[in-house]
């Protein structure tokens, strides 16, 4: 297996958190020398790292909205731009009583939203057991209550919910060449891919959704960061009812939506 080298983010990151340090404690204990135990673990850390396992699983934790999330390899790896996703919601949902996280993967973004939003009754669903089971061991460590459902997109999820938010598999099969080593290696090709162009669970999602909101209610999507021209000919062909509003990222990457019905 071809090796990397070291990511010095990714070194610093398992340092930080085998040690429960914050960076500025890293600095303040760069100088120490490191007990053998400590020694050894980074040692094997740094192996790992270097066959370009991420860091996260590494140590079986990410930080997401400011809370650490344990995730294995049955989950994805909570992202940044995934926090501006969470944040949309949260402003404007203040009023909502129900809502849906749809493939939640490791919980993030359904048990951030039920900690922002303390009011709503959210449920949070997910295709594969053992990513829902990762979902699970979260909302008890975090002590947050919320609905669990194994589902394949709408599929057992009876009823309507104010808002649904999720963030889909969209990357196209023949993307791989352009994928990062440490994702294509490593993260669940089920949360990953889509066939027809990235897009398959999108037409699937957009066709069962009006029967699955409350009136007036919204869905929130991320997205490919060169998708929208498809999504919006997409909603347009199967949803001339919803109005789409398309945001950017930090980086300045249109990669969210909102359908408002």
């Amino acid at each position: 297996m071809t090796k990397q080298k070291v990511d010095p983010d990714g070194a610093r990151y398992v340092l930080m958190t085998r040690a429960d340090w914050t960076p500025s404690q890293l600095i303040l204990h760069r100088q120490d020398p490191m007990p053998d135990a400590a020694w050894r673990q980074f040692q094997a850390d740094v192996a790992r790292l270097a066959n370009f396992e991420p860091a996260q699983y590494i140590t079986g934790q990410a930080p997401f909205f400011g809370t650490m999330f344990a995730v294995t390899p049955a989950v994805l790896i909570p992202r940044f731009e995934t926090e501006e996703l969470v944040a949309w919601v949260a402003e404007e949902q203040t009023n909502a009583q129900t809502g849906l996280d749809m493939g939640t993967g490791s919980g993030a973004i359904g048990l951030t939203l039920a900690r922002q939003l303390p009011q709503i009754d959210m449920t949070l669903s997910e295709v594969s057991p053992s990513a829902l089971a990762v979902a699970k061991h979260n909302a008890a460590a975090q002590k947050v209550n919320v609905h669990f459902v194994t589902s394949d997109l709408f599929n057992h999820l009876p009823g309507r919910f104010d808002f649904v938010v999720t963030n889909l598999p969209y990357i196209a099969p023949e993307e791989t060449s352009v994928m990062d080593q440490s994702t294509l290696r490593y993260e669940p090709k089920l949360a990953l891919f889509a066939d027809h162009h990235g897009l398959a669970l999108f037409e699937r999602f957009v066709t069962e959704l009006p029967q699955h909101l409350n009136p007036h209610g919204a869905a929130y999507l991320e997205f490919g960061y060169h998708q929208e021209p498809a999504l919006r000919q997409l909603f347009a062909e199967k949803l001339p009812q919803a109005q789409a509003t398309f945001r950017r990222d930090m980086a300045g990457h249109p990669r969210m939506v909102k359908l408002q019905f």
